[in-house]
């Protein structure tokens, strides 16, 4: 790597701690996406010119960006991991990735799939009360996808705002996504006026995890 001066070194965990251990045995993909993602430590005509130098590694090595994706995210103030996560972060690191030298076809769509900074649950999940609550139902599968079209029937948002404020307000929740009959109680939501069925995909990305399935499925059509 090009000598970087102090006075220019980044904060990014993806070009210090663990990143930078593994770098002497890792495969092109990882030199690639350091290089990327340091791209604010490094004068540009040098980083430019290491990238263009390196030649693309193929096939690509997914594991080694979603390392650098977990560490992104992880410097994030506040973050945790199952965390909801927005269209700008999701952005930012699609671009980051693309300085690296990983062009992501599907890169546009990827971000559109997440929920915008100034949506309703971003804007209720990130506050002091409900980040607890966020938290709770992380682990639950399809429980941030139930809330999102939950928040979306008439009084809904209401009906959330109420869950986060009460205790155990996310039982609710996890009844919905996780049991036969909270499943069935959803499907009947599509036969209210203005309602719709909990249970149908919503097709968007809420956390880290969903952002790397997306991301591996789109690299996948461009791999030889």
């Amino acid at each position: 790597m090009p000598h970087t001066p102090d006075a220019h070194r980044s904060k990014d965990p993806a070009t210090t701690g663990p990143v930078r251990n593994y770098l002497p045995n890792a495969g092109l993909t990882v030199r690639l996406l350091v290089c990327g993602f340091a791209a604010m430590a490094i004068a540009p005509s040098s980083w430019t010119g290491y990238c263009r130098a390196a030649p693309q590694p193929t096939p690509i090595n997914f594991s080694a960006i979603a390392q650098a994706i977990d560490f992104w995210f992880a410097s994030q103030s506040g973050y945790q991991p199952g965390d909801l996560i927005t269209r700008d972060q999701v952005a930012t690191v699609l671009k980051k990735l693309e300085k690296a030298g990983i062009h992501v076809p599907d890169a546009k769509s990827i971000a559109e799939r997440c929920l915008a900074n100034d949506s309703f649950l971003v804007r209720e999940l990130t506050t002091p009360g409900g980040k607890p609550f966020m938290r709770k139902l992380a682990t639950k599968p399809g429980a941030f996808a139930h809330l999102d079209r939950l928040s979306t029937i008439p009084r809904g948002e209401k009906l959330i705002g109420d869950l986060i404020r009460e205790k155990d307000g996310d039982k609710l929740i996890e009844y919905l996504a996780t049991t036969k009959g909270g499943r069935n109680m959803g499907s009947m939501m599509a036969g209210v006026p203005g309602g719709n069925d909990l249970n149908k995909p919503t097709g968007r990305i809420y956390t880290v995890a969903d952002f790397k399935a997306a991301l591996q499925a789109s690299l996948a059509k461009k791999s030889p």
